[in-house]
């Protein structure tokens, strides 16, 4: 009888370590609920990755070339290691992880958007949590009620990395110290989606603040990693089958230019054109041109199509209530830009701001902030997080504390208010 995953109560995270020393590729597949292979990584020779995942979930190896079956694994963290001989050998392994620095203060529960949980360590800036729980509910607002019901029941969870922290130490993402070879998490990443094994999305704070941002000032990181998130957790496999279909018939036609980054794979095609549906990115190269929803109905109407089905088709932008406006960064004329890399931006580093956007209409958005500032407090590590006198104040009443202050400042931030668009943080 063929192995598949199984939802358990008893059911415990753990974190395989995938190792290959054989002189071929291998690939790591996951075995879902129903005993269908989803392949997550492929392990170049002599390449070694970690995955996360739970005791009860199935993990099969196989070969590149021709599909051979390697072996199978469930259980406790190992681990797998294909020899130079194309046998597995399967070890025990502690999977221990770094401790996180006493000056990040507690991970914890910040924020919520529709049963979304927004996590981070209480270094990050209030602001950032409320940010981040706009654009989700934003992202949202106008969804197919299964899509948010898969995305709730499926855990996904919004983490915001720290100025002054990298992409593993987020809790969920640690795992991915172990990799050896092939791309570098934390020098060429400032947030990752969102997959079944592992549902955490994350960004970087400096993005969703728009304050000094150097890896991504032309663009908002959370509307592409929570695009991921979005079909690999909230949309169905046969919505990920036409996904599939869409970018497959866009490569042969050649839709894009398939050096553009959209044309990666069938993730980025639809986590690129998630930027372009909510006008999140004034990027062209990564896009072949295409970084607005009406661009995207244009060029690409099944795509579109799609959007519509996991997104809706409401009024939202991200640009009607960003922080601060989207910058392109110069670039020296023989210099390239690769998506994936915060540091490879090339060029000088001057900035060339795009033109001013227009006032934002974010009528009905406020009662959010207005109910984050009513229970009082920014929270431990913010630079809003000092009580003045007269603690427990609110808008209009006169009277001034932690509630007052933070509810000008959200304010400020949600209507993109120009002090907040220049305001340098430390």
């Amino acid at each position: 009888m063929a192995l598949k995953s199984m939802h358990a109560e008893s059911t415990e995270a753990c974190v395989l370590r995938l190792v290959n020393k054989s002189a071929r590729s291998i690939n790591a597949l996951w075995v879902d609920f129903t005993g269908e292979e989803k392949c997550y990584q492929s392990l170049e020779p002599g390449h070694a990755r970690p995955q996360q995942t739970y005791t009860t979930h199935v993990w099969r190896l196989r070969f590149g070339d021709d599909q051979a079956l390697i072996g199978e694994y469930a259980g406790q963290s190992a681990v797998l290691e294909v020899q130079p001989d194309e046998t597995l050998s399967i070890v025990p392994w502690s999977g221990a992880l770094p401790q996180p620095k006493p000056e990040w203060g507690e991970y914890m529960k910040r924020g919520d958007a529709l049963g979304i949980e927004i996590w981070s360590y209480a270094c990050v800036d209030v602001r950032a949590i409320r940010i981040a729980e706009h654009i989700v509910d934003r992202m949202l607002a106008a969804a197919p009620v299964d899509v948010v019901r898969r995305l709730v029941a499926g855990g996904a969870v919004v983490a915001i990395i720290a100025r002054c922290q990298v992409t593993t130490d987020i809790p969920a993402h640690a795992f991915m110290r172990w990799a050896e070879g092939g791309r570098d998490t934390d020098t060429t990443t400032r947030g990752l989606g969102g997959t079944e094994e592992s549902p955490t999305t994350s960004c970087g704070e400096e993005n969703l603040l728009m304050e000094d941002d150097k890896f991504y000032p032309s663009e908002n990181i959370l509307v592409h990693e929570f695009g991921h998130t979005v079909m690999n957790i909230g949309l169905t496999s046969e919505d990920r089958g036409k996904i599939k279909k869409l970018y497959d018939a866009a490569y042969a036609a050649g839709v894009y230019d398939k050096s553009a980054y959209i044309m990666e794979n069938e993730d980025e095609y639809w986590a690129e054109g998630t930027q372009a549906w909510f006008n999140a990115t004034i990027r062209t190269d990564v896009t072949a041109g295409v970084n607005t929803r009406e661009k995207l109905r244009a060029r690409d109407p099944g795509l579109a199509t799609m959007m519509v089905r996991a997104y809706g088709d409401g009024t939202w932008r991200y640009p009607q209530d960003s922080p601060g406006p989207l910058r392109m960064k110069r670039r020296l004329p023989d210099s390239s830009e690769e998506r994936g890399s915060p540091t490879s931006s090339g060029g000088s580093s001057g900035e060339q701001p795009v033109a001013p956007m227009a006032a934002p209409d974010v009528e009905g958005s406020m009662e959010r902030v207005r109910l984050a500032a009513s229970a009082g407090g920014a929270g431990p590590g913010s630079c809003m997080s000092t009580c003045l006198p007269g603690g427990g104040g609110t808008p209009g009443s006169g009277s001034t504390g932690c509630g007052a202050l933070v509810w000008v400042g959200l304010r400020d931030v949600v209507l993109g208010h120009a002090a907040h668009a220049t305001v340098k943080m430390s």
